[in-house]
């Protein structure tokens, strides 16, 4: 959010002397700032970890019929890598589900997208690439992760993949 108003702070600065990139500053900074808004107003719940397993959600605007909820008799680790986004790393949280388990709502299932996934991220697997939701607009407490899976399942790993 910072990030975000320091770009609206900029485009409003700049906008008299240069119309253009200031606006242009102004629209990118507020459109983060509308979407971290709409996140914190709409009371979802990005990732719950409690007795029923793992609850994986995803940011507004995706809707809520993406939300994916996993038992822990489904899982097998919960898998956290990173991607680079040019100059920036985006984190996951991933799933790694027991085999023949039935894809997870949102979860990216064509052979494209895993084709470009292996090529982007070749240190993750594939089916954790899909039953993964990215930690943008909010923020993992990994020692809670932890803590919660010890106290829930102590059978289910903790991964870092990087």
């Amino acid at each position: 959010m910072p990030t975000s108003a320091a770009f609206v702070t900029v485009g409003v600065a700049h906008f008299r002397d240069e119309p253009l990139p200031g606006l242009g500053a102004i629209v990118f900074g507020g459109a983060f700032l509308l979407l971290r808004l709409i996140s914190v107003l709409s009371g979802r719940v990005a990732m719950r970890v409690d007795a029923a397993g793992v609850t994986l959600d995803q940011t507004p605007p995706w809707p809520s019929s993406r939300t994916a909820v996993v038992p822990w008799s489904d899982l097998e680790a919960v898998v956290l890598w990173t991607q680079q986004a040019g100059p920036a790393t985006v984190s996951y949280v991933g799933l790694q589900r027991r085999t023949g388990s039935p894809p997870l709502p949102g979860s990216a299932r064509s052979r494209r997208l895993w084709r470009m996934n292996k090529a982007l991220v070749p240190h993750v697997p594939p089916a954790v690439i899909a039953d993964s939701r990215p930690t943008t607009l909010w923020r993992l407490h990994r020692p809670s992760l932890a803590a919660a899976v010890r106290h829930f399942a102590p059978a289910v790993d903790i991964v870092d993949v990087g």
